[in-house]
């Protein structure tokens, strides 16, 4: 993987920055987003017809579906075909344009509308109950059987609710090949009732108007919602949860979510990706309930989309890579837009909270609560806070902010870990961390995590609360703000909140955080150290510095070119994410002058790589995409 450095001519670099704008939505006909999945595969092909027909379930409800077929002759064996389900409160023709695009590449397409939607008959009662169950076994049987499919190829994949049935079709072992679950998890306590507090989004969304629910689900959730007693719900929640198929699962299973998503938990989704034993991959991204807002990230699930079905569904052994389970679990940071890629069995730097053995890479940064704001050093005196909550306007929040950052902070996903010493005078009172990476150059917050907890009345105790898992560097010069609250308005501001918030509780209630007291109240993170990603010195006169490399993202080898300014011995290496060395590319003097190298990524996975050019004292870093 290395080479030596020829003399450069001429180059022409391409930088790609990301963003992550968040997107969050009370009801979401989500799978009209879908439509552009596979159009950088598709052909100019005749249009397909849509074929509506009606299944009579053993109720006597009439479900609405339809299918499509190829214009092209059935391969032998039969056409693959996938099973499209829409988001909650939409209907089967949110799935038509993507429908056509899976029939135009050769697979026969299917959706319907979900009981209690679109033009279906009976209520919906959750996403789980025997009814719902029964209807998607009814739409895979009746795919199965159409005209020249092939029975054993047939997949499932959907978003929101559609994510639900499409992972309830591997969790109920409904006999398809393989499933992608987008922005859904099935730990239906763990998304809606975390830590005994109800979720905010979940609550609105069981007004919706366009569901025909069952009265007694509506009753119970708005008792809870009213009387602030979750009993009822927290047992139906559970009772309703898959968490206990998860071990049995064989189908293989994708699924994609976000960090900010207001229905769905991604630590819930990580235990749940955790738990399966079948092949799998999961994906996460900075967004809301929502596809990346980013178009790199967006085109990186797509692909991974297409060929998760191109390789389980038509046996495309030249995609078996997105199937490795190297490269299971890929986040993108939410603060620098770059990917990073872990394997299945290195969940110390993805799910789990006290890792042990603790890698040498993975260290903590604890931020304190003192009367300055967030520091890394306890304040020994004690001092409180109080933050007043009144039902249905919510409460002023008491916010924290930390001097700006002498250097980077890269956040691993495993979850950070809130210590509050807090009391509040209601029969319940709850708190809300909501956390910030702000650049004090633009005054621009970027969402960082966030934790809840409702609890009975106490005067003083100590709670432990798990934040939201992120991927996030927060900059240098970049300073963390923490906002704490005793509960939401009724009409949350969105602009202040994100991700999992909840209803405040049902009584006014004045609530005492205490900081000081030697550290009695903290945010712990787990954080990579050293690492090689970290922003660089600034260069200086004679420094080395990179000119950029091309193509980048690259797929299997990129030209790095570098300047050197001062005759001296130059080491151009390659790290991944790790910060492992993968390649040296250079390890000898050099004059001044304009160089290149040949970085060959041979057989790596896809992923973020970085260069590191150090000559003398001084070194520069460049940023590599590998993609497959």
């Amino acid at each position: 993987m290395s080479c030596a450095p020829q003399r450069r001519i001429s180059y022409v670099a391409i930088n790609k920055r990301y963003s992550a704008p968040i997107i969050l939505a009370v009801i979401m006909k989500y799978l009209s987003l879908l439509t552009a999945i596979f159009l950088f595969f598709t052909v100019t092909a005749p249009a397909q017809t849509q074929r509506d027909t009606t299944l009579r379930m053993s109720d006597d409800v009439m479900l609405d579906a339809f299918f499509m077929l190829p214009t092209t002759p059935a391969p032998p064996g039969g056409w693959p075909a996938v099973l499209l389900v829409h988001g909650f409160g939409g209907s089967k023709n949110n799935n038509t344009a993507l429908a056509r695009s899976f029939a135009q590449l050769g697979y026969v397409a299917t959706s319907y509308s979900v009981r209690g939607q679109g033009a279906s008959g009976g209520l919906f009662d959750f996403f789980t109950s025997d009814r719902i169950i029964e209807d998607l076994q009814a739409m895979v049987d009746f795919t199965k059987a159409l005209p020249d499919v092939n029975p054993s190829r047939v997949g499932v994949m959907g978003g929101s609710q559609g994510g639900l049935h499409a992972w309830n079709a591997a969790a109920y072992d409904m006999g398809v090949r393989a499933v992608i679950s987008i922005v859904a998890n099935g730990r239906f306590r763990e998304n809606w009732l975390g830590n005994d507090a109800l979720n905010w989004t979940f609550a609105a969304a069981s007004l919706a108007g366009n569901v025909d629910f069952d009265p007694a689900v509506l009753d119970s959730i708005t008792r809870a919602r009213e009387s602030g007693d979750f009993s009822y719900i927290r047992s139906f929640l559970e009772n309703a949860s898959t968490r206990s198929r998860e071990s049995g699962i064989t189908t293989p299973t994708a699924i994609i979510v976000s960090y900010y998503d207001g229905f769905f938990d991604q630590n819930a989704a990580l235990r749940q990706f955790d738990a399966i034993p079948a092949e799998k991959r999961i994906i996460l991204y900075p967004a809301g309930h929502s596809l990346p807002s980013d178009p790199a990230q967006e085109n990186y699930v797509m692909d991974v989309v297409a060929r998760w079905f191109e390789y389980w569904l038509r046996d495309r052994t030249e995609y078996a890579s997105v199937a490795s389970p190297d490269s299971a679990v890929v986040f993108f940071d939410a603060g620098d837009g770059s990917m990073r890629m872990y394997g299945n069995g290195e969940e110390v730097y993805w799910r789990s909270q006290e890792p042990d053995p603790r890698p040498e890479d993975l260290g903590t940064a604890t931020w304190y609560f003192t009367d300055e704001g967030l520091s890394l050093t306890p304040q020994l005196t004690r001092s409180e806070r109080t933050i007043n909550y009144i039902n249905l306007l919510g409460s002023t929040p008491s916010i924290f902010l930390s001097p700006p950052l002498e250097e980077d902070m890269i956040i691993v996903p495993t979850p950070a870990t809130a210590v509050l010493r807090a009391g509040g005078t209601g029969s319940q009172y709850q708190m809300n961390l909501v956390l910030y990476d702000v650049d004090p150059a633009t005054n621009r917050r970027i969402p960082l995590t966030r934790c809840h907890m409702q609890r009975p009345r106490a005067v003083e105790e100590d709670l432990t609360i798990p934040m939201n898992s992120v991927l996030h560097t927060v900059k240098a010069g970049h300073r963390i703000q923490v906002q704490v609250h005793a509960g939401m308005a009724v009409l949350p501001n969105t602009d202040n909140n994100f991700g999992n918030f909840v209803l405040g509780p049902v009584d006014n209630s004045v609530n005492t955080l205490v900081v000081g007291d030697n550290g009695s109240s903290s945010i712990t993170f787990n954080v990579l150290e050293p690492e090689p990603v970290s922003v660089g010195t600034p260069t200086v006169a004679g420094a080395p510095v990179f000119l950029g490399s091309w193509p980048n993202p690259l797929r299997s080898a990129a030209s790095v070119a570098f300047r050197i300014g001062d005759a001296s011995h130059c080491r151009l290496t390659v790290h991944d994410s790790r910060g492992r060395i993968v390649a040296v590319l250079h390890d000898a003097d050099l004059a001044p002058g304009e160089y290149s190298a040949r970085f060959d990524a041979g057989d790596l996975p896809a992923g973020l790589y970085v260069a590191v050019l150090q000559a003398g004292t001084h070194v520069d870093r460049l940023k590599l995409l590998l993609v497959r």
